[in-house]
């Protein structure tokens, strides 16, 4: 029975990893399926002279790289209302969370991820949202109750 107890703490302990890993294979995987559709849509315009020219993947973040033409990061940083701009898309970056395309890494570990840069690689700044955390786009149970 003794010479038994290493193979069952082989396999339990292969199995725990086994499970451990299933949220990081589906988020890999959902973010794999994304970044390969999205991908294929680009480069689209944003807003204004701004485009969306790459999205990719780093770690657990999908990652939209939104390029200026004008500007440099390094001056725009220094504008006073700075600020105001990078809260302004931190808000905005929720309205990605309703794209088809991102629905199926709502229940895992991705992040989603917005980079600004300069026509010479500079960034502006990157607003982040973890997936979990978007806004729900089902109305809720009790809201049809409320007159």
């Amino acid at each position: 029975m003794n010479r038994a107890l290493p193979h069952i703490a082989l396999a339990l302990g292969t199995a725990l990893t086994l499970v451990g890993c299933g949220t990081g294979n589906s988020t890999q995987q959902a973010l794999s399926q994304a970044q390969v559709k999205l991908a294929a849509t680009l480069p689209k315009p944003y807003v204004e002279d701004l485009v969306i020219e790459s999205v990719k993947i780093e770690g657990a973040a999908l990652v939209e790289v939104i390029r200026s033409p004008l500007g440099t990061a390094a001056k725009t940083r220094e504008n006073p209302r700075f600020d105001e701009l990078r809260q302004a898309e931190e808000f905005s970056l929720r309205s990605w969370c309703s794209d088809p395309l991102i629905q199926p890494l709502l229940k895992t570990d991705a992040v989603l991820k917005r980079r600004f840069v300069d026509r010479k690689g500079g960034v502006f700044f990157e607003v982040e949202l973890p997936a979990r955390n978007c806004p729900s786009t089902t109305p809720r149970a009790d809201a049809a109750a409320t007159p």
